[in-house]
């Protein structure tokens, strides 16, 4: 449980000391409640029952909804938003292999939300690649058959107008492939272009809702902004809707089927902290890409869902989690 400290005068053998008063809400009964955020007393009572996976990095790696344990390469752990985080490195891989969670490789609707503080990334160097740079990998759900994986989170470089990499704005990609019959588009890219991120803890969310294909996009509990959303067609205000093939414009003239219900390949891993192609020994079929690399900046509560979560969901949980709730 959270700690709240509060500053007040206390009263000693009548002398006023000012001092700090550590209160542990847990362990006094006579503790008011807090207020409830959104109706929520705790971030873990959002959508709870669709909450497949987890991820609080407090000294530990285990994914909490699965008990899963993984396999650690180099993690470590530093002070985060809440509690502690897993810490990426620009000088050595670090990442946790699991076994796949049902949870996550069933989901027909998905949303991903997580704590994020990272540095602005660039171009890897080829063919001599540095660790941190290009393509870092936050998570992916691997396909042992393909180059990607079935989902594959990561952040990317993004340059301004002048080919410059942006000092303000983190460039973060979610793909997926959906093998569902009659999908011909089955990589699906939203791409969040996230303003004020750099170097800064920002609550970072990807909804998919699989009855409207439509995908949105939120930073810190609040819908992402105009053209934040990359896809075929624009502009976009955060949100898009997803076709299982080419719709021919924004108005679909080409009356292309929805994306529809996800039917993610069948993996063998999935992987914290990488691309399915930065592990050793790698996790797909491509082998080791110089371009890409494992994540080098901090993640905290790291969390899937097999739903979309709603605006209302996503703001409680940024402001619960805010709170050390």
């Amino acid at each position: 449980m959270k700690k709240v400290t509060s500053r007040f005068p206390l009263f000693v053998s009548g002398m006023l000391v000012l001092g700090l008063v550590t209160i542990n809400s847990c362990d006094n009964n006579d503790d008011p409640p807090l207020p409830p955020i959104g109706g929520y007393n705790t971030s873990d009572e959002v959508a709870a029952a669709n909450n497949v996976a987890k991820w609080s990095f407090d000294g530990s790696l285990t994914e909490s909804k699965a008990n899963l344990t993984g396999t650690s390469t180099n993690t470590a752990f530093v002070a985060g938003k809440k509690g502690q985080a897993f810490e990426g490195s620009t000088s050595q891989a670090r990442y946790a292999i699991y076994e796949p969670s049902p949870g996550i490789q069933n989901a027909t609707s998905l949303s991903v939300a997580f704590w994020m503080k990272a540095p602005q990334t660039t171009t890897n160097p080829d063919p001599d690649p540095v660790q941190g740079k290009g393509v870092q990998g936050i998570f992916s759900l691997n396909n042992p058959a393909d180059f990607w994986g079935g989902i594959n989170l990561f952040v990317e470089q993004n340059n301004n107008a002048a080919g410059v990499p942006n000092p303000d704005t983190l460039r973060v990609k979610l793909f997926w492939q959906n093998k569902r019959a009659g999908v011909v588009w089955q990589g699906q890219d939203p791409i969040f272009s996230v303003p004020a991120a750099v170097d800064q803890w920002v609550h970072i969310t990807f909804t998919y809702d699989a009855g409207s294909s439509v995908v949105t996009v939120y930073k810190n509990g609040a819908k992402g902004g105009s053209k934040s959303l990359s896809g075929p067609y624009g502009p976009f205000d955060g949100s898009n809707t997803l076709y299982a093939n080419d719709p021919g414009g924004v108005a679909n003239p080409n009356s292309a089927a929805l994306h529809g219900a996800l039917q993610f390949p069948t993996a063998t891993k999935m992987v914290i902290g990488s691309n399915q192609f930065s592990t050793n020994p790698t996790l797909g079929s491509a082998g080791a890409q110089s371009w890409a690399t494992t994540f080098r900046g901090l993640l905290d509560e790291f969390r899937i869902y097999n739903k979309a979560l709603s605006s209302s969901e996503v703001e409680s949980l940024y402001q619960l989690e805010s709170a050390g709730r």
